[in-house]
């Protein structure tokens, strides 16, 4: 089963998209399996982690950006944020592969699934694939 969420996304946001895709394993019926995500935009990736306080997610960017740096002088660039952006989405990845068991995609208590967005605003696209098992 295949499904497609659109999002609308701040400059260097990271909303949760948790409850969106908990909505559709519910709906779909799937009681065990597997619920694949993707991301593909090539400034935008997904990040399983708490989101419950924002403060974490701030160091996550923080830590991300003190490591790839924007700069100038990428060799593509549409804008420096552009090409930064590619280096992270690459380094983080635009997909994840989630368990469902009983219905319920299998995340730790404080686990939530946040698209994260290095550039932006943008429309983003998110495509779930759900596997039955």
């Amino acid at each position: 089963m295949f499904y497609e969420l659109t999002l609308k996304t701040e400059f260097r946001g990271f909303p949760s998209i948790t409850a969106d895709v908990e909505k559709i394993v519910a709906q779909s019926g799937v009681k065990d399996g597997y619920c694949i995500v993707s991301v593909p935009h090539t400034t935008a990736a997904l990040a399983i982690t708490s989101f419950w306080d924002k403060r974490g997610l701030y160091d996550m960017m923080d830590e991300i950006d003190r490591n790839f740096p924007t700069r100038v002088s990428y060799l593509h660039q549409d804008s420096p944020f552009d090409a930064s952006g590619h280096v992270k989405s690459a380094t983080m990845g635009s997909s994840k592969m989630l368990i469902i068991q009983n219905g319920k995609m299998v995340l730790g208590s404080s686990q939530g699934l946040v698209l994260v967005e290095f550039d932006g605003p943008r429309e983003r696209k998110v495509y779930i694939q759900l596997v039955e098992a």
